[in-house]
């Protein structure tokens, strides 16, 4: 296995060698290392560990992951509304069997 080593907590590992040792390397991002995985040499992703408590986002972040969808600005054309469903029955019978399943 040939990886480079940047920092104590990054390394930079190729997709053929991560595979054959995914999971110890997921143990590593889990306490914290970075892993950078490279495609015939180049970064293409890396394995970061999760955040431990809430995340915080600017608006900004949120508009461009999709999280919040921006309100049109005066002047501009509202979304259009979601498509609407038709059914042979009536939803509080569809939400009455879905209940049921749960339970």
């Amino acid at each position: 296995m040939v990886y480079r080593v940047y920092t104590r907590a990054m390394i930079e590992i190729g997709i053929r060698e991560l595979r054959s040792d995914l999971s110890n390397h997921v143990k590593k991002a889990a306490r914290g290392e970075t892993v950078v995985i490279t495609v015939g040499g180049k970064r293409t992703a890396k394995l970061v560990p999760l955040p431990t408590g809430p995340v915080r986002q600017t608006m900004e972040e949120a508009y461009e992951s999709g999280r919040i969808i921006r309100a049109p600005r005066r002047g501009e054309t509202p979304p259009p509304p979601p498509p609407r469903i038709e059914t042979d029955r009536p939803s509080k019978e569809i939400l009455d069997e879905i209940r049921e399943d749960r339970f």
